[in-house]
């Protein structure tokens, strides 16, 4: 059994005189213990300090680099699609361009069927500088985003354009001479002034009359003093009408572009010669064939 207290005895010799010192034995060894814990407790310490800190910049890594993925993929789908619309604006700004000649056919419609204006531009991004990568690239896609949604504006104008554009009488229907223009006249039969609402181009007998805009035959039939009569419509308020025809090429119903034959010169109905009757009409009205035409294909009357 280990005692409870150790006795330490000091002697003089030379005075005899003797010190007596008691130590307790459990404090002496629990200061030398506390001693010997004290260095092995830092370095504990120290290790766990060490492994929370390496946690910690692990963590700051991971989260780093699912960052700059994050970032290397935005970037790579807005530089994705900026390419595409970049390209897709090229496209529609070619496809506005209009030949000359088109383009002053396409001013004499009425002011109804132009094509509407552009939409105002996109406004400018403020402070993205200012912002968090991710925010700005948030900014981005919205402003992408709201792009898009102009350019599907844009699209749809342009396709209409086009649309109107295939739909306008900018051709000639026959090849042949112009023997009657259009307004008025005298009648060729009853020598009184009149009005005439188209232009009359002579030609050879059996020579091919073609459709001078894209379209859907409404009627192909005998009409009256019009003879054999042709009539499309071409949407957007625009109708064209085909007489005095010898034969027919087309039936009610068919879809014609322009330039088919949809029949023949003749001189049916009320008609002093071989030529064809070419009416335009723009939302109910009249118009003068020979302000849309795009080239001349005949030779005028003397």
């Amino acid at each position: 059994m280990i005692p409870k207290r150790y006795s330490l005895i000091i002697g003089d010799r030379a005075s005899g005189m003797v010190h007596r010192f008691t130590v307790p034995v459990r404090s002496t060894l629990a200061v030398i213990a506390a001693i010997l814990a004290l260095p092995v407790g830092w370095s504990v310490q120290s290790r766990w300090g060490m492994q929370a800190e390496v946690e910690r910049l692990q963590l700051l890594t991971a989260t780093l680099q699912i960052e700059n993925a994050s970032y290397r993929a935005a970037a790579t789908e807005l530089t994705t699609r900026i390419g595409s619309l970049r390209t897709e604006m090229s496209n529609l700004a070619t496809r506005s361009e209009l030949d000359p000649r088109v383009a002053r056919a396409v001013e004499h419609l009425p002011t109804k069927l132009r094509a509407a204006a552009l939409g105002e531009a996109v406004g400018s991004l403020n402070a993205v500088a200012r912002a968090s990568p991710l925010y700005a690239f948030d900014l981005l896609r919205d402003l992408l985003a709201s792009l898009d949604q102009r350019l599907q504006v844009l699209r749809n104008r342009v396709a209409r354009r086009e649309q109107l554009v295939e739909a306008t009488p900018i051709s000639w229907p026959a090849d042949g001479w112009l023997s009657a223009t259009f307004g008025y006249r005298r009648d060729p039969f009853t020598g009184e002034r009149e009005f005439h609402p188209a232009i009359d181009i002579s030609s050879d007998k059996g020579l091919p009359v073609t459709a001078t805009a894209s379209g859907r035959v409404v009627s192909a039939a005998r009409s009256g003093a019009y003879g054999n009569l042709v009539e499309i419509n071409h949407g957007f308020g625009l109708v064209t009408r085909y007489g005095h025809l010898s034969a027919f090429a087309v039936r009610d119903g068919d879809s014609v572009k322009r330039g088919d034959v949809i029949g023949y010169v003749g001189a049916t109905g009320r008609a002093t010669g071989y030529h064809v009757h070419y009416e335009v009409w723009a939302e109910g009205r009249p118009i003068n064939p020979l302000k849309l035409v795009a080239e001349a294909r005949f030779s005028a009357a003397n």
